[in-house]
């Protein structure tokens, strides 16, 4: 039987470029990092992973992200996106299908950020690096394509005012986790290129 929901995925991202960030990183103004957006099909349905940072970190202590971080000198994004992968999360090359991106997009911190996709072997298993990541969890698909859990609220910085969006999302855990910013735009990115049948966001 066809899994429409991961054809969906897969046509839902960018093709893969053999160009991709090969370019930008040697930019002096504008540092280049990448993530990963690992997907995940279980028994109950699909899923996506998401880390939570350490309290103790220096910076964004405790948010809720994707697996990356900042590309090294010579690596592609691409490259960068699974080495930072593997080191947070321990996920293996073998266990990583590439299947597309998203558009790139500028950050608070001269950063430009190009997200990838992946779906993921369920059978992997994730071995945590606890200075740089306090947890990993799913969330169902099913949860975040919804837009009526796509919380958006006005917020201002700097004299400008935008609008942020929120998913809160209480697991089998009985846990609230607050999937918001940066991280909750790309998911909604998903949403709007994959799932969305108006079109409008």
């Amino acid at each position: 039987m066809s899994d429409w929901i991961e054809e969906k995925l897969r046509d839902a991202f960018l093709p893969i470029r053999i160009t991709d960030g090969t370019d930008a990183i040697t930019r002096d103004t504008q540092r280049v990092a990448a993530v990963l957006l690992p997907f995940v099909k279980r028994e109950s349905g699909w899923h996506l992973i998401y880390t939570q940072r350490p309290e103790t970190m220096p910076n964004h202590a405790g948010q809720i992200s994707f697996p990356g971080g900042k590309a090294e000198k010579g690596e592609t994004v691409l490259t960068a996106a699974l080495r930072e992968t593997q080191e947070e999360i321990g996920l293996l090359r073998d266990a990583i299908e590439i299947i597309g991106r998203l558009p790139s997009f500028d950050a608070t911190g001269h950063f430009r950020i190009t997200p990838f996709a992946a779906i993921i072997d369920p059978d992997a298993a994730l071995i945590i690096d606890e200075h740089e990541v306090a947890e990993a969890f799913e969330v169902p698909l099913e949860f975040l394509m919804n837009p009526d859990n796509h919380v958006a609220k006005p917020v201002t910085f700097d004299g400008e005012t935008f609008i942020v969006y929120y998913m809160p999302y209480t697991g089998e855990d009985d846990v609230e986790r607050n999937i918001w910013g940066m991280t909750a735009g790309m998911t909604r990115r998903v949403w709007h290129r994959g799932f969305n049948p108006s079109g409008v966001e």
